[in-house]
């Protein structure tokens, strides 16, 4: 399974991702994983070809996002084919078992996925030594 990882500098170029999984990452590290399966990253309700779909992280959030990023904090989100998004569930556990971060330090069981990531990788998986989910990036 192919993760495609893209950084983003900004809130607004994030809000239209969905069916994603993403990652705030702080000094190199893990600092909060999510996902945005059934909602934009951002904004406001609007339209999908899905249905309606609400922002994860409504207009609200935008001062938040924007001053941690304009701070040292790093967003990537990581798209998956249509296929994929039905193991969202278990890829947002695995690498949240794998890579820890500040703020979901729970862990839930999943179905163990081989992960390839592309794109521009996350620091924290790209300097892990974690064998488990890293077979291979671009």
């Amino acid at each position: 399974m192919i993760i495609n990882w893209k950084q983003y500098k900004t809130y607004k170029d994030a809000c239209d991702c969905t069916g994603v999984i993403y990652l705030h990452e702080w000094d190199g590290k893990p600092f909060y994983w999510g996902k945005a399966d059934k909602s934009f990253f951002g904004g406001g309700s609007r339209k999908h070809e899905a249905g309606k779909r609400t922002g994860r992280y409504n207009s609200g959030y935008k001062h938040w996002i924007e001053g941690c990023l304009q701070h040292g904090a790093k967003l990537y989100i990581g798209e998956l084919s249509s296929e994929d998004v039905s193991w969202i569930d278990d890829i947002e556990r695995q690498l949240i078992a794998t890579y820890p971060s500040t703020m979901a330090q729970r862990t839930y069981p999943f179905r163990q996925i081989e992960l390839i990531h592309e794109g521009d990788v996350p620091d924290s998986i790209l300097i892990s030594k974690s064998p488990l989910i890293v077979t291979g990036w671009k």
